[in-house]
């Protein structure tokens, strides 16, 4: 079953396994392509999830420039995902996924709304909060967060001055631009997301031939704010050496008005497709996963506060 959500703040497409249910929910986000992630419809439905895949910039609906794209809008749809009936909500929570920037995006959600958000999936993430992007801005002006909560912009990482996207074979690639955003400790740890604030588990995903930007290095970024925040067990990374960007079944959004652009993502389709036979019976498992605080309130108050 398949139908459109349009409510307040809320632009979505809900599609169900056949049956009765209840069946274990996931809340899908996009990247900067914008519109509904209807790839994500087409994978998870099939394995007996119910998805709601979110729409929260690049349609008549929701906004048209990737600056200060309120949180909220992520909550909204975790909120009337785990009311809806015919769903298994575990303890109020459901399953996030996130492919680039939608990845980014997931895991800020998820360290914002713990309450609401259980398993994550993040495909090729950031590790920071990056800038908006708003081709109406002068170039080399003023630039502004892509993320809001609350009405207040995120701290967010910047491109040098003077970037600009490099032209290849294959299309624009960023990755020169985020390496060197990067290089700016002080933005770095002011933008940083706080991963560990999620009620978890994390399961990251990354190639390391991204040429859309260090995803891999981001990833690993992530890894060790989690053992820092003594969160180790919580967080798992499946890198793919050979692969790229895109490391599962992609189709353009129906309904994104953001025209196409020719972009180098990296890796080849073999090595794509690979990564994804081997990454994604592991992201389905993780999807099925408890969240950390659920996994404390199961355990018998004789093991509490045992170790790894």
């Amino acid at each position: 079953m398949e139908q459109k959500i349009l409510e307040r703040d809320l632009s979505a497409t809900l599609r169900t396994p056949d049956g009765a249910g209840p069946f274990p929910a996931v809340l899908a986000l996009g990247g900067s392509d914008g519109g509904t992630p209807e790839y994500f419809l087409e994978l998870l439905v099939r394995e007996g999830f119910a998805c709601l895949a979110l729409a929260y910039w690049g349609t008549r609906d929701t906004q048209m420039t990737f600056t200060e794209i309120p949180l909220e809008r992520v909550e909204r749809g975790l909120r009337w995902l785990a009311a809806y009936p015919g769903v298994r909500a575990e303890d109020g929570r459901v399953g996030l996924i996130g492919a680039s920037r939608g990845g980014e995006l997931a895991l800020l959600a998820a360290a914002t709304f713990p309450r609401f958000a259980g398993p994550v999936v993040a495909y090729t993430p950031s590790s920071v909060a990056w800038v908006g992007i708003d081709i109406s801005l002068p170039p080399g002006g003023t630039t502004r967060s892509s993320w809001a909560y609350r009405g207040v912009p995120l701290p967010y990482v910047s491109f040098p001055r003077g970037a600009a996207p490099v032209m290849t074979e294959r299309g624009l690639s960023l990755l020169p631009m985020c390496e060197g955003g990067l290089v700016d400790a002080d933005a770095v740890q002011r933008a940083a997301i706080a991963i560990e604030r999620a009620s978890g588990p994390v399961l990251l995903v990354s190639g390391g031939d991204d040429q859309v930007w260090p995803a891999g290095r981001m990833c690993e970024q992530l890894v060790e704010r989690m053992a820092q925040h003594r969160r180790a067990r919580d967080v798992e990374h499946l890198h793919f050496p050979r692969a790229g960007h895109m490391l599962f079944p992609y189709t353009r959004p129906s309904d994104t008005e953001i025209p196409a652009m020719p972009a180098a993502l990296g890796g080849t389709a073999e090595a794509d497709a690979a990564a994804h036979r081997a990454a994604w019976p592991e992201v389905v498992n993780h999807l099925r996963r408890k969240s950390a605080a659920q996994r404390a309130e199961d355990t018998p108050a004789s093991d509490a506060g045992r170790g790894p």
